[in-house]
């Protein structure tokens, strides 16, 4: 008992280490996405403090180590014990290994995420516990190996193991030879049934089921303080829709004359609108129907060559002999893209007032790219002041 009183008082020392930060955590506003708080939003105050108690439980293991190392040189009897306890020998060294292994690892913490980080600490401290339990039950061992005498430690040998003694706990079996005890009272084809009690595993596991439903439904469909799925699923979309349209904003941002499409959405063509008009309305007309200066935009006859890509390259170097701006430094990639797009779904659309067609009639299957590093050749008629088209 002593030794179990011992784990339990460390076990509250170690978790009371733990309480002001968890009752710090509590006043914080917790983020509104979040349905698990600390798992999910960890901070590195708690990463801390269970890096303390890890290294603190490694000190404890180090000086119970001392002490069983103390404990083993004091004479044969020790010996004499440990070949009763292999097991546990066996158990332990591989539990302290296991602990050396993972204090090297400590120095690579920083190369993971404080969430994954928090994750490795609570497995490395509860490892470390076993391992402190399972030694102090080796030392209680040894010392009353050491305090008894001969026919004590012989007695000891014949006592079942450390491993005998957890899966009996864990299952709590009754012995071949007291199996008339539970035998009950009536046989099926000659097969008799013992009573047998659910094994104290299965319990506390059916146990926490019911604890962890009640928990689930007061923190979801009372409290809110978790999400229901329902509401998790509309959030992970939400923020997958968002991760989707970045991505394509970052992908549109790269775009350029050889790699542009046409974009058929109405999103991007009311954006290539509002370009238009704030731009472009002056020299090509409200409509695209042209004026004075600019061509009419809504026909198929053009001066620098159709379709998206050569709209888009006399969009971003313009015409300079014909007084047309580069507006590669005012509009972004993007922008660009959106009000080619615009201007190549205005045609056929026969605005009012719409200026004679000037330049070749462009034919989509005869369209070849046009070269981003020269000015467009100009054909058709050469004393319009026209910009596109």
């Amino acid at each position: 008992m002593r030794h179990r009183n011992l784990s339990l008082a460390l076990a509250a020392g170690l978790f009371a280490l733990g309480a002001p930060l968890f009752a710090q955590d509590a006043v914080e506003p917790a983020p509104a996405a979040s349905a698990f708080g600390l798992l999910e939003n960890p901070s590195m105050e708690t990463n801390y403090i269970l890096l303390a108690m890890a290294v603190l439980q490694v000190v404890i293991i180090l000086t119970l180590s001392g002490i069983m190392r103390t404990l083993g040189s004091t004479g044969s009897v020790w010996a004499d014990y440990l070949k009763g306890r292999k097991g546990a020998a066996v158990l332990t060294a591989l539990f302290i290994g296991a602990s050396m292994e993972a204090s090297a690892a400590v120095p690579g913490i920083a190369l993971i995420t404080t969430q994954t980080l928090l994750y490795w600490l609570v497995a490395s401290n509860v490892l470390l516990f076993v391992i402190i339990v399972s030694q102090l039950s080796v030392i209680r061992g040894m010392v009353r190996a050491l305090n008894g005498a001969d026919e004590q430690v012989a007695a000891a040998s014949n006592e079942p193991s450390f491993a005998d003694d957890i899966l009996n706990k864990l299952t709590r079996t009754v012995k071949v030879e007291k199996e008339q005890d539970i035998l009950m009272h009536h046989e099926y084809d000659g097969i008799r049934e013992l009573d047998n009690v659910l094994p104290p595993w299965w319990l506390w596991l059916f146990y926490g089921t019911i604890i962890w439903s009640v928990v689930y439904i007061f923190n979801v469909h009372i409290s809110g303080t978790w999400l229901h799925q329902a509401d998790e699923y509309e959030q992970e979309m939400a923020q997958a829709k968002a991760d989707v349209e970045a991505y394509l904003a970052k992908a549109a941002a790269s775009v350029d004359e050889n790699t542009v499409t046409v974009m058929s959405d109405a999103g991007a063509l009311a954006a290539g609108k509002n370009t238009f008009v704030t731009y472009c309305k002056a020299c090509h007309g409200e409509n695209g129907e042209g004026n004075a200066v600019g061509p009419n935009l809504t026909d198929a006859y053009w001066l620098h060559g159709g379709g998206i890509k050569n709209v888009f390259t006399t969009i971003k170097y313009g015409v300079v002999e014909k007084g047309m701006q580069s507006w590669k430094k005012d509009l972004k990639p993007a922008e660009m893209q959106q009000v080619a797009s615009y201007i190549l779904s205005l045609q056929g659309s026969n605005p009012a007032n719409a200026k004679a067609p000037q330049g070749e009639l462009w034919k989509e299957e005869a369209a070849a790219p046009a070269d981003s590093t020269a000015t467009p050749a100009v054909t058709g008629d050469s004393t319009a002041v026209a910009a596109m088209n």
